[in-house]
């Protein structure tokens, strides 16, 4: 018997999966029906270059999930006893999941993360329906930007952001928040909220921020004798800029967009770096004068803050429950 497939020495999927996988398509395509004899392990390992053992346990999973049969003292044979085909489109079902998985698992996702991430997926096929109303609160449009981008991609979930100078001025601060299902904020905040917002202690979730890995090592990499200035829209960011520089921003090479009358060409004339807030909040922000930044300064570090992975996590699975309290609710 002549096999159509081979092992990729270089692909994440084990080899033994890749035997499954091609076996698997050589029944779909009706290149082995039921009756035909596989190569014995040894023949098999031969012609793939694989190890006996390898093989061997590509053939006991393909006997366990029905798609062929062992027949002791003439060898392993498609099956004749099973739907073929539905076992195929099964396995391959199956074989898709778990190539994913080796995927992320290579990625440095844990299973607990994986599985969360599964559920968030399954429940976008569920409804479509904004089911979760979380509400994300700070001190900084720049951080409330953070965990909109980090969770944007979660279906069923609508994120509203509430500056907490908003909650601190409102009579009614609960009104606020009233339909929410979820408030996130910085662990900086997270003591203050619940003060403020004492009826919604269970709803409230803290989430450590810190800059990614790209950004430190921007910033690490700055030359000692140039010019470096920082433009943000609040005081806080700006706060927490300096806070992982490796050197000292003075106040003259420091610009907050919202409480300034400064030109922004005079204050990027003599810069060497300019350090600002994410990409995308410099595009979507008016205030920022792009064409103006970018024609100026010579090089342009974004600030990318981002919820450190512990957090995410939690924040993740919270999600993931309150989307299956409300499907199952609609279930019922």
């Amino acid at each position: 018997m002549l096999i159509n497939f081979t092992i990729d020495r270089n692909a994440k999927r084990a080899a033994y999966r890749q035997i499954i996988s091609g076996i698997t398509t050589m029944v779909s395509e009706g290149l082995l029906v039921p009756g035909d004899r596989l190569p014995s392990e040894r023949e098999m390992a031969d012609m793939l270059d694989a190890s006996r053992g390898t093989v061997k346990k590509a053939y006991d999973k393909l006997c366990t999930n029905g798609v062929a049969q062992s027949v002791i003292g003439s060898g392993t044979f498609i099956s004749m006893g099973q739907d073929v085909i539905e076992t195929s489109r099964k396995q391959q079902a199956i074989r898709n999941i778990e190539v994913l998985t080796d995927d992320l698992i290579a990625q440095g996702f844990s299973f607990r993360e994986i599985e969360t991430h599964f559920n968030l997926v399954l429940n976008k096929y569920k409804s479509d329906a904004r089911l979760i109303h979380v509400v994300t609160i700070d001190c900084s449009p720049e951080a409330l930007f953070t965990f909109l981008q980090q969770l944007d991609y979660i279906s069923g979930i609508a994120i509203d952001k509430l500056l907490l100078n908003d909650l601190l001025e409102s009579d009614h601060p609960e009104n606020l928040v009233s339909d929410c299902d979820l408030i996130l904020t910085t662990s900086t905040h997270y003591e203050e909220i619940c003060h403020l917002l004492p009826g919604f202690s269970g709803k409230i979730m803290q989430a450590v921020l810190s800059p990614d890995r790209q950004t430190v090592i921007e910033l690490a990499k700055i030359p000692k004798n140039r010019q470096v200035g920082a433009i943000c829209l609040s005081e806080r960011y700006l706060k927490v800029i300096k806070k992982f520089m490796t050197r000292d921003i003075p106040p003259k090479n420091t610009l907050l967009l919202e409480n300034t009358s400064v030109s922004l060409n005079d204050f990027l004339a003599d810069k060497d770096y300019l350090i600002l807030p994410p990409k995308k909040v410099v595009e979507n922000n008016d205030i920022f004068n792009t064409a103006a930044i970018n024609s100026e300064a010579t090089q342009i570090i974004y600030f990318n803050y981002q919820i450190e992975r512990g957090s995410l996590i939690h924040i993740e699975e919270k999600i993931s429950y309150l989307l299956k309290q409300k499907l199952g609710r609609y279930d019922e």
